[in-house]
């Protein structure tokens, strides 16, 4: 541990996640592309029996290319690249054979997969510039291939109901995309809550077992070493009494911001239990006595408690696991908190048992694990 990176993994409310708008896209994508695959099947069917073979073969050939499409989506749906892209694509493909038939049947009836395609857009749960770009994109080509078509009138109708369906389109996809967004944010807060403590925003138990693991097998790839610290708070349920429970858990606050200040980024923090934190990561790390001397001053800079009620004291040990060394996270775990227990019994006067030499936090600093 050194002091010049003094980061560590911290409590912050989690960034917008594009990945949960991505594949909220890519759920869509098939069951889309199937539906629009199906109406292009009846529009060239149709074409077809009218005799309109331009409009007709258009319709089958983008029946056949939806088809497919809803194929690969729904095999790749989970990672499907730039799926706004694609379903973009696949409206604009359905909004081509309608101005398609249009002008070269000059039958207004052929803007019907126009609609479609508008309806389309607004169901795919694309992001808002993709839906503007698509939408426009459609009235554009619609309203040329309105011009270019030999028409008796201008239809009014079709221009009302085409207004109507990219407005509801338009108001369900902000919906069902802001619905999606605070549905991730749930999922997220419950994520975190499951791998974080509450008090402190270090990670809990489960959090050092997951993030541990993954630091051990690195470690092991790369022939590094893998260090563990364990460290106690002394004297916590002094402050508990003489004080509140409250002012305990400023205590405990406190040395977990300290802990934060000391170690390095890729060093993982985490409160284990009431009084007591955990640090793993890469390499032989800092010694206990350094660690300890760091943190006492780190908070004597601004003691959460008066320094006659808790004079800022931690104790901590430590132990490494060696490149060659075949012993597992629980292992390491295992033998930093023997140091650390060795350590304290050592300071107050000898060996105790340690059931009875541990200090018992209350039921508030008892983080979820």
């Amino acid at each position: 541990m050194s002091d010049d990176t003094p980061s560590v993994i911290r409590a912050e409310p989690p960034s917008p996640d594009d990945a949960a708008q991505e594949q909220a896209v890519r759920s869509t994508l098939p069951a889309i592309s199937a539906f629009l695959a199906a109406g292009m099947v009846g529009a060239a069917i149709v074409g077809f029996l009218a005799n309109q073979v331009v409009a007709a073969t258009a319709a089958s050939v983008a029946a056949g290319a939806l088809a497919a499409l809803s194929v690969v989506a729904f095999t790749r749906r989970q990672d499907l690249p730039n799926p706004d892209i694609v379903a973009v694509g696949v409206i604009l493909t359905v909004a081509a054979v309608g101005v398609a038939g249009l002008v070269s049947s000059d039958v207004v009836e052929w803007s019907l997969p126009v609609l479609v395609a508008l309806a389309a857009a607004g169901s795919a749960l694309l992001t808002l510039r993709w839906l503007v770009a698509s939408v426009y994109t459609v009235w554009v080509a619609w309203l040329a291939g309105l011009a270019a078509a030999d028409l008796d009138r201008w239809p009014v109708a079709w221009l009302i109901a085409a207004l109507t369906i990219t407005a509801m389109g338009a108001v369900s996809s902000v919906s069902r995309r802001n619905l999606t967004s605070e549905l991730s944010d749930i999922s997220s807060t419950a994520e975190q809550a499951a791998v974080r403590d509450p008090l402190t925003g270090l990670v809990n138990r489960r959090g050092l077992s997951l993030l541990g693991q993954q630091i051990v097998e690195a470690a092991r790839r790369t022939g590094d070493a893998v260090h563990c610290v364990y460290i106690d708070i002394d004297q916590l349920r002094h402050v508990n009494e003489s004080l509140s429970r409250e002012s305990g858990d400023e205590v405990v606050v406190a040395v977990s911001d300290a802990l934060r200040s000391v170690t390095r980024g890729t060093d993982i923090v985490a409160r284990w239990g009431g009084d007591e934190f955990c640090i793993i990561g890469p390499g032989p790390g800092m010694s206990p006595v350094e660690l300890e001397r760091r943190i006492r001053e780190r908070i004597l800079l601004s003691p959460p408690v008066a320094i006659d009620i808790w004079d800022p004291k931690v104790c901590a040990g430590g132990a490494m696991l060696a490149p060659w060394d075949s012993g597992s996270l629980d292992t390491l775990l295992g033998k930093a908190d023997q140091e650390m227990y060795l350590r304290r019994a050592l300071r107050r006067g000898g060996p105790r048992n340690r059931r009875a030499s541990s200090e018992p936090a209350t039921e508030d600093q008892q983080p979820n694990s």
